[in-house]
């Protein structure tokens, strides 16, 4: 069987990292640019070809870098069985929604990781991340995934929930894809194509969050709209409830606007079911779009997607409906 050919895609963070001074905060380094020495054995399974998008952190990427990077993997697509992307783990999780969003309809794995511990240390978990990564970019699994740990998790459905655990992503309301142990155990069914591949590209950066909070005054909604933002995320309590204190009354005056408001809870675990509780059900009689199952960050990045494909509010809220690339299980 003829070796699969993967394109490992650095752009950055702890994993290739070295601390400036004695002592000293971690940032980008020199060396990073040339990992492969780190995964010696690889080689022997895959044919393994390196190429440096960025060496950022990755709190340092924004959209332009998520749309770079989409387009680097698109006109390459037909050159590799499998991409590779090496990526800071505090921002991962919004470049792998991101980039589940743009490369629609595709057909071969796209795999984030990243580590808490630089490459070069003694006791990092770089190496491990690296090379089952690289495995799970060899299988059938044509989705954008973010591996970490033990487990490939579909990389919309993913959040990152530890900053000391080298178990650091989690996905709350999805099972993993794949389970690495002594066997590697698949789960979640995984997505197919319905269609030719396809790039679609851009994001809106309006898009204002708010973290609800006993006291919060619907002032800062009406503020956000003011100010000019296109979107609105509200990260309410529980099944998505809001105060009844002019919360709805002042979402009502945002969708009016032409504004979305889409409805997350803080709570990473559950369904935001819009009607279970008083608040809840007069932020939908208002307007407000619940998130359903969706992460944080999956939300933010699905706001930001679809307001650049439309500015109209009814078409907003049905494309909101559909899931993109199974972020809505």
């Amino acid at each position: 069987m003829a070796r699969k050919r993967l394109l490992f895609v650095h752009t950055g963070g702890t994993l290739g990292m070295l601390p400036e001074g004695n002592p000293g905060p971690l940032a980008p380094s020199e060396y990073a640019e040339n990992l492969l020495p780190y995964v010696r054995g690889l080689e022997e399974r895959v044919d393994l070809v390196g190429e440096v998008f960025s060496n950022l952190d990755s709190t340092d990427l924004k959209p332009s870098h998520w749309e770079g990077l989409a387009e680097l993997i698109g006109h390459k697509m037909e050159d590799y069985d499998g991409f590779l992307v090496l990526h800071g783990t505090d921002t991962m999780a919004y470049t792998a929604s991101a980039l589940s969003m743009m490369l629609q309809n595709l057909p071969k794995p796209v795999i984030l990781t990243g580590s808490q511990r630089p490459v070069a240390s003694l006791r990092t978990d770089a190496r491990n991340n690296l090379i089952h990564s690289a495995i799970c970019a060899t299988l059938d699994v044509p989705e954008v995934g973010l591996f970490f740990g033990t487990h490939l998790y579909r990389g919309n459905c993913a959040t990152k929930v530890s900053i000391q655990s080298y178990e650091a992503f989690n996905s709350p309301n999805v099972d993993p894809l794949i389970d690495i142990g002594v066997d590697i155990r698949f789960h979640t069914p995984r997505l197919r194509p319905t269609g030719p591949f396809a790039l679609k590209t851009g994001f809106s950066r309006k898009v204002m969050v708010l973290y609800m909070f006993p006291g919060i005054r619907a002032g800062q909604l009406r503020a956000a709209v003011d100010a000019g933002a296109e979107g609105v995320v509200l990260l309410g309590f529980g099944a998505g409830n809001v105060p009844l204190d002019g919360w709805p009354e002042a979402i009502a005056q945002a969708v009016e606007a032409g504004v979305p408001v889409v409805l997350r809870s803080q709570s990473l675990q559950g369904d935001v079911v819009l009607g279970r509780y008083q608040g809840g059900a007069a932020a939908k009689a208002a307007g407000a779009i619940s998130a359903r199952t969706m992460t944080i960050e999956s939300t933010i990045v699905k706001s930001m997607f679809l307001l650049k494909q439309t500015r109209d509010l009814q078409d907003f809220r049905e494309a909101w409906t559909q899931s993109i690339a199974g972020e809505m299980p």
